[in-house]
């Protein structure tokens, strides 16, 4: 796991910026630090050691001055994961110095595909995964990408062809972002790399603003918070000729249209198994994040009994709870403890560590967010830094891909209606009720919403009431009139939510937070429920599979029985990092008054007199705004793209 960088062109003051660039990704790979400087044109490439650089790697310092003919440049910071030992620096080389290699990510079947290859006669010099993905791609080119399975970002340089390939994982679970201005072409893992790039004026882009702003929409998009920067997105890939910095993008996994099959537990049980024991590969100790829901309580269940069974030390747990009723999912946490042999450890934020520890996290999230809880996926991450664990498995996207939030009976049950009829979807909007213990109007709503056909008016009202996080009102924003992303459109199958959720609306941002939270402490973070073959696998099962008498997430709760406390398999509530958010906001609204007063500098993207009617309320009015968090965020980001990125 590392943080990469990468630019083509602009001459020898763009592409000086590199060592900058790179310097500002240290908190993603604190272990090691490697430069590449490339003539595209005489095709000759050359590595650089950095300040970092472990003293068993002999290259030369990567020079002030950038030598004459060098029109390529790549940066990499290096966690050390897997095989610890010098022979993993990157940027790495194939053996005949054709590719090189800056990466960010593990292929964690690169075991098999080790020996797949040097059954056809490749050979390896190191233990790493690197040097499988170089040994890959000359064998099979970007077809190797389908072979792969893990999560990946890297940037990859032919010195014969002079072409930059720019490569992300099925499920964009690394980042990679990038820009192209005149002669220049520049990538990284985060934002705040390519910020230390002279090229690019760091500007908010507005209409992702004000769709954040509105819609909750991050993430969703190429283009990014920041003016001329774009995501790579999820399963694409993107090619750049040295000659002319021409960029061409293209998708190369999409989730395809696999006819429905009979749910099978077992066969289900079996893959999330295999892909947990995948991801406790690893040469440094592997953790996991316990909420006490039954995603990560799975994880720490099945990676323990793994770990026993291979003669390993019972794994590490890390908590963040909360003992405000509503939202205290101790007890939880305390039954997967108590059942599992599991050493765990727990934190309680309160509001005056977040009032210091806020600007750290907007600057590491390089982008707004649109609630508290990624402040407690941030102590998570801390918490297991502290405690020596780089890498923590973590239940990331198993809502998403398993039907896990209440949203999603909505277009089930629209999709009962359409095939079975209408008496049906109802019979399943009751057994939804007593399932969660919510009234069976909020289920009859979401049966209407999606099944019926309603004037936009009243759909756009809908939303406004059900929304769960609070919007900024349409009247403070006079850019309210953008094409709306339909975030909250009529679906007509649970499987077209799903695929949305994951493509665009949901899992994206999350992936965003969980990977600048986990790199700010230089901690691997690695999701088992995104294995492809499982995603594949549950977008094959029919809706039923998922959701069933009225419980969502119905495979894995069968395929937990006996493996996680009954308590556990059988939560009614949905929470999901749930803070006390407005208590957090009363006991800051001294600061937030500060912080949105006169200065501010989302003022201009408002109504400001409407701004100032929320501020001179009082602390307990003002923390129940709508929206609030969604202001006070982007204030703090915008001010971070004032200054300098610094190194965390």
């Amino acid at each position: 796991m590392c943080g990469i960088a990468g630019v083509i062109g602009g001459g020898p003051e763009s592409l000086r910026a590199v060592r900058a660039m790179t310097s500002a990704l240290r908190h993603r790979g604190p272990d090691d630090e490697g430069y590449l400087l490339a003539d595209s044109r005489r095709r000759s490439a050359r590595a650089y050691r950095g300040q970092d650089t472990v003293s068993e790697i002999a290259d030369p310092p990567l020079p002030e001055a950038i030598p004459d003919g060098v029109d390529v440049a790549l940066g990499h910071r290096r966690l050390s994961i897997i095989d610890l030992s010098p022979a993993g620096h990157g940027p790495m080389s194939s053996a005949d110095g054709r590719l090189w290699i800056t990466y960010n990510g593990e292929i964690f079947n690169y075991v098999e595909l080790r020996a797949e290859l040097a059954s056809l006669g490749h050979l390896f010099r190191s233990a790493t995964d690197t040097e499988v993905i170089l040994a890959a791609w000359r064998q099979w080119g970007p077809d190797a990408l389908h072979r792969f399975n893990g999560m990946w970002a890297f940037g990859l340089y032919d010195a014969d062809a002079g072409t930059l390939t720019c490569a992300r994982d099925r499920f964009g679970v690394k980042p990679l972002s990038w820009f192209r201005k005149g002669p220049v072409f520049a990538f990284a893992s985060e934002i705040k790399a390519l910020r230390a790039h002279p090229a690019l004026e760091p500007r908010p882009h507005p209409p992702a603003l004000h769709r954040f702003l509105l819609e909750g929409a991050t993430d969703a998009d190429e283009p990014t918070f920041v003016d001329s920067v774009n995501y790579l997105r999820a399963g694409h890939l993107l090619t750049v000729r040295a000659a002319d910095t021409r960029v061409e993008v293209r998708r190369w996994y999409a989730l395809g249209d696999r006819a429905p099959g009979a749910p099978a537990a077992g066969s289900f049980r079996a893959l999330l198994e295999d892909a947990v024991r995948l991801r406790l590969r690893s040469d440094v100790d592997v953790g996991t994040c316990l909420s006490g829901g039954l995603d990560s309580s799975s994880l720490v269940a099945l990676s323990s009994a793994l770990r026993s069974a291979a003669g390993a030390p019972r794994p590490r747990s890390f908590s963040v709870v909360y003992p405000q009723p509503g939202i205290d999912e101790s007890p939880f946490v305390d039954a997967v403890v108590r059942a599992v042999d599991v050493q765990a450890s727990r934190e309680t934020p309160d509001a005056r560590e977040l009032r210091d520890d806020l600007p750290a996290v907007v600057e590491a999230q390089d982008e707004p967010f649109a609630a508290a809880g990624v402040y407690s996926q941030w102590r998570v991450m801390r918490m297991a830094r502290r405690a020596g664990v780089p890498v923590l498995l973590d239940g990331q996207g198993a809502d998403e891909v398993l039907a896990g939030y209440h949203y999603h009976y909505g277009p089930y049950l629209a999709e009962v209606a359409a095939t079975e009829g209408t008496l049906a979807a109802i019979r399943e909007a009751r057994l939804a009720a007593a399932a969660t213990a919510r009234p069976l109007a909020y289920f009859l709503g979401l049966l209407a919403y999606h099944a019926g056909r309603w004037p936009a008016r009243l759909r756009r009202a809908a939303v406004a009431r059900a929304a769960t996080h609070g919007r900024v009102p349409p009247a403070m924003v006079p850019s309210a009139d953008l094409p709306s992303l339909d975030r909250h459109g009529r679906r007509a199958s649970l499987r077209d939510q799903l695929r949305l959720d994951v493509e665009t609306t949901s899992l994206p941002a999350l992936l965003r937070y969980e990977d600048r939270n986990s790199m700010a402490f230089s901690v691997e973070a690695r999701t088992p429920f995104l294995d492809y073959r499982l995603v594949e696998h549950a977008q094959a099962l029919p809706a039923r599979a998922l959701i069933r008498d009225g419980w969502t997430k119905a495979v894995l709760r069968d395929a937990m029985t006996g493996i996680v406390p009954e308590a556990v398999r059988g939560r009614r509530d949905k929470l999901g990092f749930a803070t006390p958010e407005r208590s957090w906001l009363c006991a800051l609204a001294p600061d937030i008054r500060e912080w949105l007063g006169p200065s501010a500098r989302i003022r201009p993207h408002l109504r400001a007199a409407l701004l100032d009617q929320w501020l001179r309320g009082s602390d307990a009015e003002l923390a129940a705004r709508p929206g609030l968090w969604r202001l006070l965020s982007s204030e703090l980001w915008l001010r971070s793209l004032e200054t300098a990125p610094r190194v965390l």
